[in-house]
């Protein structure tokens, strides 16, 4: 069964350099990974490209090392997707990039190719989303960590999650939007690709930990085929995102067949 290789979890102590192909093909070279001066667990998500149907990691490495490979079957990969973010639990300073069927995309909009995430609030383990460009179709997705061998920093899981159908539901018009937070963040949003708003939210002036829900109003005449958005800053949280439409839609009873 053809599968898509996702990621790679090693377990070794000392500094191995090693190189991981798919079907003979290098999908990474000569990697150097970080300095263990213990046996212990790292994680690190592998760049596009692996598709096939026997991936293999090669190293001189003397000492103490094993692995598993994270890999789905392919067929899951069968339609088409219109990719949103990623939801990635990390350790430490890491550096991401986003692919759609070995397409580079620019992380959260920006004109970055790769994108820095830190630990908010001096946590060991945090969780951010990264945000795909609006309309990013595709198969495959992959992210990829830079690795940097001289930092103890890792991606300990990532989840994709693609935009739900009730903002792609025909030619509407939307009207407003209800946003639900945490703390501060900036907002912007998409209709069918064009940057429809931007939206500054603060955190609650009486507890920062607290979740706000506001309304805003979008521009008139905000009528068009695919509603998104776009986390552009902060250090704030997006809990839930709807329009006047789609959360109509998301009230509706489900009819029993």
């Amino acid at each position: 069964m053809r599968q898509v290789v996702q990621a790679v979890n090693l377990r070794y102590k000392g500094q191995p350099t090693i190189t991981v192909t798919v079907d003979g093909v290098p999908i990474l070279s000569d990697q150097t990974l970080p300095s263990h001066n213990v046996v212990k667990n790292r994680r690190i998500t592998l760049p596009p490209g692996g598709v096939g149907y026997n991936p293999q990691l090669q190293s001189t490495f003397q000492g103490s090392l094993s692995y598993q490979f994270e890999t789905i079957p392919d067929a899951q990969f069968s339609d088409q997707q219109l990719y949103h973010f990623y939801e990635v639990t990390f350790t430490g300073t890491v550096e991401l990039q986003l692919y759609v069927d070995e397409v580079e995309k620019a992380p959260n909009n920006s004109e970055n190719s790769s994108i820095t995430l830190i630990p908010r609030d001096s946590r060991n383990i945090d969780t951010r989303r990264v945000y795909f460009p609006p309309l990013t179709y595709g198969w495959i997705p992959q992210l990829k960590q830079v690795v940097d061998s001289t930092k103890d920093s890792q991606v300990l899981s990532n989840r994709i999650r693609s935009l739900p159908s009730r903002f792609f539901k025909g030619e509407r018009e939307h009207s407003e939007i209800q946003v639900t937070h945490q703390g501060p963040l900036e907002l912007e949003v998409f209709l069918d690709g064009k940057l429809l708003a931007e939206y500054r939210y603060a955190s609650d002036k009486y507890n920062d930990d607290a979740f706000k829900t506001e309304k805003e109003y979008l521009p008139s005449s905000a009528r068009g085929q695919i509603l998104q958005w776009i986390q552009s800053d902060g250090a704030g949280e997006v809990a839930s995102f709807e329009s006047d439409l789609t959360l109509t839609d998301r009230e509706q009873p489900q009819t029993e067949v």
